[in-house]
């Protein structure tokens, strides 16, 4: 069956198939099993080869704020067809804490961390990818994964840089060996989303935590992004170990990042950032049986396909 819209006194035409790639999931007792949350979304539905990052939103709109001071990872269902966040931990998924959903789309990529890749010092696990390699301005996000290997992971978790090797790497925060084989996910921004980087100093800290000033991100509490805690380059100024789980909030005009267990926000502490662009978020379109007539359009347009078309 063909799909039929007509627009009228359209200036320009931007056609979508799926969902945005970034969204906030908010745990209920509708998608609570145990420590897991299962998220619904029919890009990850059905398809245990996404590859997915996550990070705590304490008060996405509607919210009035819900901490969740454990690790979160990612994990996919067999049985459910699902993807779901769980706390490494095993502790109960908290009931109304809601967490910012990335899908990939190629710049997601897995690791895991195996004696292949162990270092020298057996904390650090060495990333090896060409668009890493040799970049010390690379930007990266992190999310644990359960599956590959069935392992949980209850660390807090950062990358740095060794200069000396020129490699990236993955530590955990509170510097114990990395569990051999655990997995992690990666995404390393490509132009799908907008990416920055951003320091806790002296002006945008307050107590626990530290202020973002970002054009996509400020006044809009309906802004989404990932993050993840980035170390820096050996002998940078921003070498701060950051041992507490963090997570993500609104503060009424802008977003900040925070400790779940409300310890001080360090100096200097870096993050790097994959923020959720409007703009970035049309691509070429790919549905099935498009046409949309007469072209150029003056003042009616109507548009026919073979697949629904969830956005115009």
């Amino acid at each position: 069956m063909k799909t039929i819209f007509t627009l009228v006194l359209c200036m320009c035409l931007g056609i979508m198939s799926a969902q945005n790639a970034m969204f906030v999931h908010t745990a209920t007792a509708g998608n609570i099993s145990a420590d897991a949350s299962y998220i619904s979304h029919p890009d990850l539905d059905g398809n245990p080869s996404a590859q997915i990052l996550v990070s705590h939103n304490w008060n996405p709109p509607g919210s009035a704020g819900v901490y969740n001071n454990n690790n979160t990872g990612v994990f996919y269902s067999n049985s459910q067809n699902q993807w779901g966040v769980y706390n490494e931990s095993g502790a109960a998924m908290i009931v109304g804490s809601s967490y910012n959903v990335y899908i990939g789309d190629g710049d997601v990529v897995l690791h895991i961390a195996d004696l292949a890749n162990q270092a020298a010092n057996p904390v650090y696990s060495i990333i090896n990818h060409p668009d890493l390699n040799g970049n010390p301005n690379a930007r990266i996000v992190l999310t644990t994964y359960f599956n590959p290997n069935g392992l949980r992971n209850d660390h807090p978790y950062a990358v740095w840089y060794n200069n000396t090797t020129d490699r990236w790497n993955i530590f955990p925060e509170d510097l114990v060996n990395l569990p051999l084989d655990t997995a992690f996910f990666i995404g390393i921004p490509d132009g799908n989303v907008a990416e920055t980087t951003h320091r806790a100093d002296v002006g945008n800290i307050t107590g626990n935590y530290t202020t973002i000033n970002h054009p996509l991100l400020n006044g809009d509490p309906n802004a989404v992004f990932v993050y993840t805690h980035n170390w820096g380059i050996s002998g940078g100024s921003g070498n701060v170990v950051l041992n507490h789980i963090t997570g993500a909030w609104y503060t009424g005009s802008n977003w900040a990042i925070y400790t779940e267990d409300l310890a001080a926000m360090p100096e200097d502490a870096e993050f790097d950032l994959m923020i959720y662009d409007p703009s970035l978020s049309i691509a070429d379109s790919s549905i099935e049986g498009l046409n949309f007539f007469p072209n150029p359009v003056q003042d009616v347009t109507n548009i026919t396909a073979n697949s629904p078309i969830n956005k115009v």
